[in-house]
């Protein structure tokens, strides 16, 4: 019941960003801008959209210690199963079946294939924190902004990895001593103690510095891409690593509560991300929602190729969620 009223929640916040982001304009500009934009730098940035998406599946199957045994394709279609599922249903399904079809397609255990999936949607946390705080030294944000909150969130990630490396022993314990009492405990168990192995993975320093360089360059990818719908529609930004803050500020639309794909919040945070360089609000709109369709396009095209090839992987899914239940 919780689930239900949190999607229905999302969809209300959605339909009133949506609303604020196109009261006081002119639909018929926001078309004219898209359909006006050079199609040349919207190609480009599909194309190199299609690229982060193999780049973020090599820098997951890094995560994962024993990977050199499997294929990188492995990694790359469950990825995008898993961002294909996240479009378009919510609660975030997806994180969920891009570590089962990696378990499927692999001997890995699936508490080890969860348990890197959140690892690796926890190192993404760091990128967009870093490029506002960064930015904030620079230019002058706006005030839906908080550069207090976003230090606080930093520090909060950094001291929270801290505390749960200092107290490992502990959380496995308390949690494997829940396990024998609940069945539901000895799958967050196996999870858990997967994750720790992974940050284990980090200890060798040739996987932390990969990993790093790997987070960088897909951050500086997804902001270059902004900068290319940038100039498709004649926007002018100081420079390419003005994409960065675009960027960081736009990927905040992924923890406000909306429905699948970020629909509403994603246009509210690109609208607001270019209002730091005083865009006119219609062309803002405009960006906002070819950067959003040319971010989903390349994982719904390959979603859906990878769905019917993956028949049995859905069937197989459905049948085990039923048991559970």
């Amino acid at each position: 019941m919780r689930k239900y009223v949190k999607f229905i929640v999302g969809l209300i916040i959605s339909f009133f960003l949506l609303y604020l982001v196109f009261r006081k304009i002119s639909i018929n500009e926001v078309i004219k801008y898209i359909v006006s934009a050079n199609v040349l730098y919207l190609v480009l940035a599909l194309i190199f959209g299609f690229f982060l998406l193999l780049l973020r599946s090599y820098r997951w199957r890094l995560i994962i210690k024993d990977y050199k045994n499997f294929k990188i394709s492995n990694f790359f279609e469950s990825t995008v199963l898993g961002l294909f599922f996240n479009t378009i249903l919510p609660f975030r399904i997806g994180d969920f079946i891009q570590g089962y079809s990696l378990a499927r397609k692999t001997n890995f255990a699936k508490s080890l294939t969860f348990s890197s999936v959140l690892m690796e949607r926890f190192v993404d946390l760091f990128p967009p924190i870093i490029f506002i705080i960064t930015g904030s030294f620079f230019i002058v944000l706006p005030k839906q902004i908080s550069i207090f909150f976003s230090v606080l969130v930093l520090l909060c990630l950094i001291l929270g990895l801290i505390l749960i490396l200092k107290f490992k022993e502990l959380i496995i314990k308390t949690i494997d001593n829940f396990s024998l009492k609940l069945k539901i405990f000895k799958k967050i168990y196996n999870v858990v103690n997967n994750f720790f192995l992974a940050i284990e993975n980090f200890k060798d320093i040739s996987v932390l510095i990969k990993v790093g360089l790997l987070t960088f360059f897909l951050w500086f990818g997804y902001s270059f891409n902004m900068w290319l719908v940038c100039i498709a529609l004649d926007i002018k930004l100081p420079s390419v690593f003005s994409g960065m803050l675009v960027q960081a500020i736009t990927s905040l639309s992924v923890v406000i509560p909306s429905s699948p794909g970020y629909i509403g919040s994603w246009e509210f945070m690109g609208m607001l991300a270019l209002s730091v360089f005083s865009v006119e609000k219609t062309k803002a709109v405009a960006f906002s929602l070819l950067s959003h369709i040319l971010g989903m396009l390349p994982v719904v095209v390959l979603g859906l190729i990878f769905i019917f090839k993956e028949v049995k992987l859905i069937n197989s899914l459905k049948e085990e969620i039923k048991n559970e239940t």
